[in-house]
């Protein structure tokens, strides 16, 4: 009998499938369905099916629903949401200190409290001033995030705040020292908001494929790829949405390696929202342990080294009053797959064609489809009115403007698409390519239509206007990649953003007037680029070609992150610091709290198995099995003068211990 496994893959556009045989390594069925985002559990129910109908069809013993050991889950969804500034609503609470940079939410209050890089509390928390803040921010959010001065040293406020908001009003609730044990206030901030931006999203999804499970009989673990490629449980992922971000992209690097065995090269996973490139060295992506930047937001999630833009077969073409073009980072419905489902938006398009919309700030072939009502917000009267013309089907902005009389700059749709109860339609990529012949899944006409009326806002001809999209995104697609490997070898620069680096690349990329050039440039990689993901055929042997670089496109390259989901390990990490006591002794900084030593040997050994017991704790708890304990120590010291001799360590002072422990095992038995 084979021992199975289920990947799905769910991302912005597609939800993948595959049946993996974990003792052969081959998939035995794969599936490519529509993400359905107003309603997951559609995606999630159809990739079911077709792969359990794949199953039967072999009617062949080895491979029976009872085989099924793991179900493993990887999504963009989450990545999506930080890059799209999608997802719940956040209410955020800082304890003692004030918001310096740029965060994201707008709604956030700072109170008293926190404590010193000790732990010792510092100031004492005004408990009524916090429930005034909960209060008046209850109304406007939908989730609270709770981020405390220091709190990595001493946790006691943030669980303090954390209660209150669930007793007031029993909201999801993100602590910040559950998310990492790193300093940076800022960093650690930013990780908990979108931790809990996130939380409704993944327990969505989440959701889905457990009913999907249930109503199939298929009694297996469900796992999550993490955004370092290893894999979490249903309860880990649940509590810590913010991890899955890359979970996506991780998958495809994985999935890569799987399916073509390549052990140095560069891995492109283009899907529906995102692009995101990774460099394979020794079979391994390099991990960024000070934490992944993903829509211009630096967490500290450990994740993948991996760079990520918003570009995908479903990015939006936008073309502003000025005639300046731009492709990404948002991703909307491409207008030949709505109106492929609701034919009368082509007969809407077609009435905007002829009207000069030259002075529109608002592209003019956005359509607003209803995906659900707000959590908690409260809406205008304009927003609820826009709510309730589209609850019964998407309409174009004009549709929408004529039937509540206001002009379509005025309408206020933003805000609806900010939270996700609404999600928009427009030209992209897809778009494009059935304009131009190479796709031909949906309705034309209707691409057809957006691409004419952002011609004329480009002030070209159509056929003009898909040479430029296309031409722009092998810009994007060329920068990427330089940028990326650039960054390996240490440049602190972008090719793509730099004005001189600019004009080099799209020289590089160019086929126009080069006989009339001076200089010729050419570009060489040393190691071949793996493409995965459902678009890349349309762009990747031009890309390849135009940099001089050698090209896989592996076999089921369209449902690689899927095979990844069913490769990886599962892993629990922790990190424990050994730090000096304020009058001598040692204090050992742990996930659950702190405890005090007078002798280092015993702090340090404290430290150690109190860490291994909570990974291989946790480890059990998400079913792993042959579980391996691995403890990593970094002693840090400072010379007590410029002349001390580094070799003796009674001239030498203490700073910290950092002890990062990881159980690593196989995720099913």
């Amino acid at each position: 009998m084979a021992d199975l496994a289920i990947g799905i893959d769910t991302g912005g556009t597609f939800t993948d499938g595959v049946i993996f045989d974990l003792d052969n390594k081959t998939v035995e069925a794969k599936t490519k369905v529509e993400t359905t985002r107003h309603n997951l559990n559609l995606a999630i129910n159809r990739c079911l099916d077709n792969l359990m109908s794949a199953l039967h069809e072999k009617n062949d013993a080895r491979f029976e629903i009872g085989q099924i050991k793991m179900v493993s889950l990887s999504t963009t969804l989450a990545t999506n949401a930080i890059v799209e500034g999608q997802g719940a609503a956040v209410g955020l609470i800082q304890i003692g200190f004030e918001p310096h940079q740029g965060l994201p939410t707008p709604y956030y209050a700072s109170v008293p409290g926190g404590c010193n890089i000790k732990g010792r509390i510092k100031e004492e928390l005004d408990l009524d001033a916090v429930k005034a803040v909960i209060l008046e921010m209850k109304d406007q959010v939908d989730a609270f995030a709770i981020s405390g001065y220091l709190s990595v040293r001493n946790p006691i406020h943030e669980m303090q705040v954390s209660d209150l908001v669930r007793e007031l009003t029993g909201y999801p609730v993100v602590a910040a020292h559950q998310l990492s044990t790193d300093l940076g206030m800022h960093e650690r901030t930013v990780t908990a908001v979108l931790n809990a931006r996130l939380m409704p999203l993944i327990t969505d999804l989440m959701n889905s494929v457990k009913q999907g499970m249930e109503r199939l009989n298929i009694e297996a673990p469900l796992m999550v790829v993490r955004g370092d490629g290893s894999l979490i449980s249903e309860a880990a992922a649940r509590e810590k949405p913010i991890e899955t971000i890359l979970s996506g992209p991780a998958a495809s690097i994985i999935g890569a390696l799987t399916l073509t065995g390549i052990q140095k090269g560069i891995v492109i996973d283009m899907g529906g929202t995102t692009t995101d490139v990774a460099v394979l060295n020794e079979g391994r992506p390099s991990i960024n342990k000070e934490g992944a930047e993903v829509g211009g937001w630096m967490t500290r999630v450990k994740a993948a080294q991996i760079t990520t833009i918003g570009l995908g077969g479903d990015s939006l073409i936008q073309v502003s009053k000025n005639a300046e073009m731009s492709v990404g980072p948002q991703r909307v419905f491409p207008l030949s797959w709505i109106a492929s489902h609701y034919p009368y938006l082509t007969d809407e398009l077609d009435i905007i064609r002829p009207i000069d919309y030259s002075s529109m700030d608002n592209q003019p072939t956005t359509i607003l489809n209803y995906i659900r009502d707000p959590l908690n917000l409260k809406l205008t009267q304009t927003e609820e009115q826009i709510l309730d013309l589209i609850k019964d089907g998407p309409h174009t902005l004009y549709y929408i403007s004529r039937k509540l009389e206001k002009e379509i700059d005025l309408l206020p749709w933003q805000r609806l698409v900010n939270v996700a109860s609404v999600h928009r339609a427009s030209l992209t990529p897809t778009d494009i390519l059935h304009v131009n012949g190479q796709l031909n899944l949906w309705e034309s006409r209707a691409a057809e239509l957006g691409t004419a009326m952002l011609a004329s806002r480009f002030r070209t001809s159509p056929d003009q206007f898909v040479t430029a999209v296309l031409d722009e995104m092998l810009f994007m697609l060329a920068g990427l990649t330089l940028d990326r490997l650039l960054s390996e070898e240490g440049a602190a620069f972008s090719l793509a953003d730099e004005i001189s680096g600019s004009y080099i690349l799209r020289r590089i990329l160019g086929s126009d007037d080069q006989d009339k050039r001076h200089l010729n440039f050419t570009t060489s990689l040393k190691h071949p680029i793996i493409a995965v993901g459902a678009p890349v055929e349309a762009y990747f042997p031009k890309l390849a070609d135009k940099l001089l670089a050698e090209l896989h496109l592996p076999r089921f390259a369209d449902v690689a992150n899927a095979v990844g989901t069913v490769s990886g390990k599962a892993v629990e990490r922790t990190t424990i610091l050994v730090k000096p006591g304020e009058g001598g002794g040692f204090l050992v900084h742990t996930p659950v709290g702190r405890e005090f030593f007078m002798i280092f040997e015993e702090a340090i050994d404290y430290a150690c198995k109190e860490g291994k017991k909570y990974v291989y704790d946790q480890a059990v708890e998400m079913g792993a099995v042959d579980i391996e304990t691995i403890v990593e120590r970094q002693d840090r010291y400072s010379k007590m003068s410029s002349s001390a001799d580094p070799e003796n360590m009674d001239q030498k002072l203490f700073i910290e211990s950092i002890i990062e422990i990881s159980a690593v095992g196989r995720p099913w038995s």
